[in-house]
């Protein structure tokens, strides 16, 4: 799902730098057919299923932050059962100052 590059970022930002968001977010993953999307920043290298995220979705006004699993992202489906993509323009941002603009409807 994600790249050896991005891999070696996200497992480097574990810790303290993903706890204070004192990282970037490295990759952007989205449902073509909602709003929905997850802005993955950070993955446990005791454990690479785990990921630290920013989730933005339609039915909540704000982001949040969340623990997930890259399974829990293979295994997502749309309506139309499509499963949720890797945005391959996105250009990794500042995780803190990426979801202050997730929480003003920016992206």
């Amino acid at each position: 799902m994600i790249n050896h590059k991005q891999k070696q970022k996200l497992l480097s930002n574990w810790g303290e730098k993903a706890e204070s968001m004192a990282c970037m977010a490295e990759v952007r993953v989205y449902d073509p057919i909602s709003s929905w999307e997850c802005y993955l920043y950070a993955m446990n290298p005791e454990n690479e299923d785990e990921i630290m995220c920013l989730l933005k979705t339609s039915k909540c006004d704000e982001a949040i932050t969340e623990y997930g699993s890259i399974n829990w992202l293979k295994a997502l489906f749309n309506e139309h059962g499509e499963g949720v993509r890797i945005d391959p323009e996105y250009r990794p941002r500042r995780t803190a100052e990426l979801f202050k603009q997730l929480n003003k409807g920016l992206r």
